[in-house]
């Protein structure tokens, strides 16, 4: 068992380009750290189970860069693994970058 401190870790970067009915975004592998920063027009919707996804429930909403949200972004430690909590899944009709940090240990 390892304990993480920081958002330290191999980091991987997803660049693309969503519909509204969305889908998943399967990473490489499992992660403890993830932000998600808004490039494109509208807001996008980030869930962390298929089930929430299918429901339309339980999710973030990734803003679009405005006085409010300067950036566009949305980060936080996000921990994946094996079972429905191995990927992610999107919806909006945007452009999001995803940079997950590979969990280790």
């Amino acid at each position: 068992m390892s304990v993480m401190t920081s958002r330290g870790g191999i980091p991987h970067v997803v660049r693309e380009t969503f519909d509204a009915s969305g889908r998943k975004v399967r990473l490489p592998f499992f992660i403890h750290y993830l932000t998600v920063r808004n490039l494109g027009a509208s807001a996008a919707k980030l869930y962390f189970t298929e089930a929430d996804f299918t429901a339309d429930k339980n999710y973030v909403t990734v803003q679009i860069p405005s006085p409010t949200y300067p950036y566009g972004e949305w980060s936080g430690p996000v921990e994946t693994a094996m079972s429905d909590h191995s990927d992610l899944w999107v919806k909006g009709a945007t452009t999001l970058e995803l940079v997950a940090f590979q969990r280790r240990g």
